[in-house]
Parts: C-alpha cells; sequence; structure tokens
C-alpha cells in the first residue's frame, strides 16, 4: 500500500512538471507572438504614415491639377479676349530660361504621370496595410488561445 501511495505520488510528480514544461513552452511561445504583434503594429503605423503622406501629395497633385487647369483656362479666355498681346507674351516669355507658364504647360504631363504613379503607390500600399491588418488579425487570435492553454495548464497544475 506505502508502495502504490509513492507510485502514485510519484506519477503525479511527473505529470505535474511535465505540465510545468509545457506552461513554460507556451508562455514562451506567448512571448514570441505578442513580440511579433508589436511587430506587425509598427509596420502598419509606418504603413498608414506613408499613406498620410502620399494622401497628403495628391492632394497636392489635385491642386496643382486645378491651378494648371485654370490658368490654362485663363490663357484660354485671354487668347481668344487679345490674341495680340497673348502673341506678344508668348514671344517675350520663349527667351527666359522657363518660367512658371512654361514649367506648367510642359510639367502637366508628367504631373499627370506622377498622379498615376501616385495612384498605383497608394493601392499597393492599401493592399499591403490589409495584409497587415489581417496578420494582426490572426496574431490575436493565435494569442489569445494561447493564454487560453496557459490558462488551462496553469489550472490544472
Amino acid at each position: 500500500m506505502l508502495q502504490q501511495e509513492l507510485l502514485s505520488r510519484t506519477s503525479l510528480e511527473t505529470q505535474k512538471l511535465n505540465l510545468m514544461a509545457e506552461v513554460s513552452e507556451l508562455k514562451l511561445k506567448l512571448v514570441g507572438m505578442e513580440k511579433e504583434q508589436k511587430e506587425q503594429e509598427e509596420k502598419q503605423k509606418k504603413a498608414e504614415s506613408v499613406l498620410n503622406v502620399i494622401s497628403e501629395l495628391q492632394e497636392q497633385m489635385c491642386r496643382l491639377q486645378l491651378d494648371i487647369h485654370r490658368q490654362m483656362q485663363e490663357r484660354l479666355s485671354l487668347s481668344r479676349d487679345h490674341p495680340e498681346e497673348v502673341a506678344a507674351s508668348d514671344s517675350a516669355a520663349r527667351p527666359q530660361p522657363c518660367g512658371q507658364d512654361c514649367a506648367h504647360r510642359e510639367g502637366s504631363p508628367e504631373l499627370l504621370q506622377e498622379l498615376r504613379h501616385l495612384k498605383i503607390k497608394v493601392e499597393e500600399l492599401e493592399n499591403e496595410r490589409n495584409q497587415y491588418e489581417w496578420k494582426l488579425k490572426a496574431t490575436k487570435a493565435e494569442v489569445a488561445q494561447l493564454q487560453e492553454q496557459v490558462a488551462l495548464k496553469d489550472a490544472e497544475i
């Protein structure tokens, strides 16, 4: 009987040690997952800041496009009202090293190309952000599951 009690205690002690080892392993896994979650959150913050910068650039591009359009409309209306003045101002502007009007007229296709490029970049960043959000949700779910397992193992101990 004493020997049976001793075997039983030894078995329980072995189970306890195994459970404690498993809890330690789960805690290490949890710490790793929390670190990964933190890194994902940092990446998401960086992606959001890049999106904010791109959004600001898009707004600037839109304002520039509106300004260019307005200047072109002014030039057209001026050329309709006073064609001789527009011709004189065009010939006077040519010798100068690319004045503001010249830069806007020549830059317009480049601005449109830059805007297209920025739109594509925004879409790519939004996709990347969505992937980070999905990974973050999955990580949070896994962390919650690991915490439940740790709690169960602690309760068993």
